[in-house]
């Protein structure tokens, strides 16, 4: 899918997981342990826990323990909490499907969508007998390049369908001008996860690279490619993307948002990369003449990338676009295409067995496609009004409990600090769903063709975008769907956004008590409020723009308090032999550690106004409030995952591995050590060397 503005590892800085993903259903999962069938779903559950083990020697086993057994289905990379929310969700989903499908809606509604893209998908027959057909159009622009200067105007029809060959291009909130929309230009087109895949030196990176070259010509064969061509053309795409990649910035480079902002007016475009012929692809992908200015990632990888248009082959090129292409859209072609597309991804990367059942697959395509119209039927049954004020009343709780932590850092001056009040009090939270639903009037769903409907939604949402320009900047739009599990922080809108799929049990439930709901949604509430004043976040003023708002003091004291963090996270192995790289999970570490203190204040504040919960004997084991909080906290991250997917992980995401946000926050807080009893020299008790104290 095109991308609503930025790429998600940017923009929503604050989503909770590498991949936001929609919900999946419980009655067709896999079958569970019995740790996993309580019938109540809690935020506490005695079950999961191993009281054996010293809650300030190993925290996460303490809370997890007893769910360190088991078992991960083969559909999955990890197995855990949201994966259990998940199923539970897709259970009402799936009714919607099978009922929209069924219904003879009136043709543009969204009943009519959501029930023909879903038929459209599950209809295997159909698929096989299509071939390539879908992708012909695309197929066939990649066949009448003649040579490098052309390359611009093949990949706009590549870009506007949703495939990010050569470089991306987003619509976006201007970093440093919150009230316009711009078009923003950076790195991309690579086919393994992140730049450093190329150039590792290690074996088991080679290998990797071996086994990447030979699916690409794997998948190039069955796209009819001779085998000995496709192989050699396998080599072909690897060694473009690797000089694609020597040009390309690394995960921590991209994390300066200063960095990676370069606005240029047309005319500077053109010069930056004349090969690309710049200026001429943005009229060709819709971008009215009147948008004179664009903001540039890398201009370095975009004058790289010039250069190898002129010097590689034109017929290297071909293939490298055959299967950029191939590559996005194989989960919606024949199964042989789909299989061979999850060969690589799903087993080799993530050390997955088997693929989910079609009818999920195809709900997560479609939650891409058309998802607004799914989620509207979503929430009149899941998230009721009085859960969404409850949730509101948290944040109000969060958002204080963040000033009263401003107000007493006394490394912080009074001017900085009014600055970073404002920022909390302009914040705005939307909860559950959007007030304004997206309108699919425009975009025709067929039931005859499931690529062609993800292939229409593509060019739909590319539109869509580019029909920002110009305008004012729609505050209320989401970037996620009602159901997704995930939520995110938008530093340009200052802004929170928690969807009503991740505010289910055992994050959050109406009936539990505030130790479980504060504890639970402390990965949540508490740690997207605290991006805004994360290492990245920190760098937006209150009314989202891209603008110094610190004393040279005061961003001095910040950033010695942060190397603590980095130097505690870059001390964790996450694989036998591969450490955390600090800087790259910074932000996230941050908004891991800060979001836990920041709960535990805001739900002491709001105790204040209520009865204060109770110790409560859990598996014969008396918990306190305060314990309970943690173990809810401990038990939101509760995951069993396979190594392969643990070291993509640590190679190629911002957040660390789930045990190290939950033992990262606890040897890091004094408030843990008190409420367990803690003492210097055991692992989770809060040492002076990494104590946090930003807030």
């Amino acid at each position: 899918m095109v991308l609503p503005l930025r790429p998600v590892s940017l923009l929503l800085a604050g989503c909770l997981t590498a991949a936001a993903l929609p919900l999946a259903a419980r009655a067709a999962a896999p079958q569970a342990p019995a740790a996993a069938k309580t019938p109540a779903v809690v935020a506490v559950d005695p079950a999961y826990m191993d009281l054996s083990t010293d809650p300030c020697g190993d925290y996460y086993r303490f809370a997890n323990g007893g769910y360190d057994s088991t078992p991960i289905p083969g559909a999955y990379a990890g197995y855990g909490v949201n994966q259990e929310i998940d199923e539970r969700g897709y259970a009402l989903l799936k009714t919607l499907l099978d009922a929209a499908a069924l219904a003879k809606a009136s043709p543009g509604s969204a009943t009519q969508r959501i029930g023909d893209f879903y038929a459209s998908g599950m209809d295997l027959a159909r698929l096989e007998q299509a071939g390539l057909e879908p992708i012909s159009e695309l197929l066939s622009a990649i066949a009448t390049l003649k040579d490098g200067s052309q390359l611009h105007a093949v990949v706009a029809k590549l870009h506007a369908a949703g495939v990010h060959a050569g470089w991306s291009v987003y619509v976006a909130t201007d970093d440093k001008d919150s009230t316009s929309v711009i078009v923003n230009l950076s790195q991309g087109g690579l086919g393994l996860p992140e730049r450093d895949y190329y150039v590792r030196s290690d074996a088991a990176s080679a290998k990797l690279r071996d086994q990447y070259a030979k699916h690409v010509a794997a998948m190039l064969q069955l796209a009819g490619e001779p085998t000995a061509t496709a192989l050699q053309q396998g080599q072909r795409v690897l060694a473009l993307e690797t000089k694609l990649a020597l040009a390309s910035k690394t995960l921590t480079q991209l994390r300066d948002p200063q960095a990676n902002y370069h606005k240029m007016d047309r005319s500077q475009l053109a010069a930056l990369s004349p090969q690309l012929a710049l200026p001429t692809w943005l009229q060709l992908v819709g971008v009215p003449q009147t948008q004179q200015a664009v903001v540039v990632g890398q201009p370095d990888y975009l004058k790289a990338l010039g250069k190898l248009a002129s010097s590689e082959p034109v017929a290297h090129w071909q293939t490298y676009l055959r299967w950029q292409v191939l590559r996005a859209y194989a989960p919606y072609l024949s199964a042989a295409l789909d299989q061979e597309n999850f060969a690589f991804y799903g087993k080799v990367l993530a050390g997955k067995t088997e693929q989910l059942p079609r009818w999920k697959r195809v709900l997560r395509a479609l939650d891409g496609g058309i998802g607004f119209d799914l989620g509207r039927l979503y929430v009149e049954q899941a998230f009721s009004a009085a859960a969404k004020a409850k949730v509101n009343e948290m944040i109000d709780f969060h958002k204080e409990a963040l000033r009263q932590a401003i107000a007493r850092a006394g490394w912080m001056g009074e001017a900085t600090k009014v600055q970073a009040r404002r920022k909390v009090d302009t914040m705005v939270a939307m909860v559950g769903y959007p007030d304004v639903w997206r309108d699919y009037s425009a975009l025709t769903i067929r039931r005859d063709s499931y690529a062609g409907n993800v292939l229409a939604s593509n060019r739909f949402d590319f539109a869509r975008d580019l029909a920002k320009l110009g305008k004012p900047v729609d505050r209320k739009e989401w970037h996620m769907t009602p159901q997704t599990n995930n939520a995110y922080y938008d530093p340009t809108m200052n802004q929170i956004v928690l969807p009503a799929g991740i505010l289910q049990p055992p994050f959050f439930d109406l009936a539990a008590d505030d130790a479980s709901n504060y504890g639970a949604l402390a990965s949540t509430i508490g740690h997207e409020i605290l991006h805004a004043l994360d290492d990245q976040g920190s760098q937006y003023d209150a009314d989202g723009n891209l603008k110094n708002w610190w004393t040279p003091q005061d961003r001095q004291a910040y950033d010695a308090k942060t190397a603590k963090v980095v130097a505690q996270y870059q001390s964790y192995e996450g694989v036998p032999g591969l450490k955390l790289n600090g800087k790259q999970t910074l932000g996230e570490n941050l908004a891991d550690i800060g979001g836990v203190k920041i709960a535990w204040e805001a739900w002491k504040l709001a105790a204040k106004s209520r009865s204060a919960d109770a110790t409560q004997t859990l598996g014969g084991r008396p918990l306190t409030a305060d314990q309970r909080f943690f173990v809810a906290f401990a038990q939101s991250w509760r995951t069993n995952e396979r190594q392969e997917s643990l070291r993509l992980k640590v190679q190629s995401d911002v957040h660390s591995p789930v045990r190290w946000r939950v033992h990262g926050p606890a040897a890091a807080l004094v408030i843990y050590s008190e409420a367990f009893g803690c003492k210097a020299g055991q692992a989770m008790f809060a040492e002076p060397t990494r104590r946090f104290d930003l807030w």
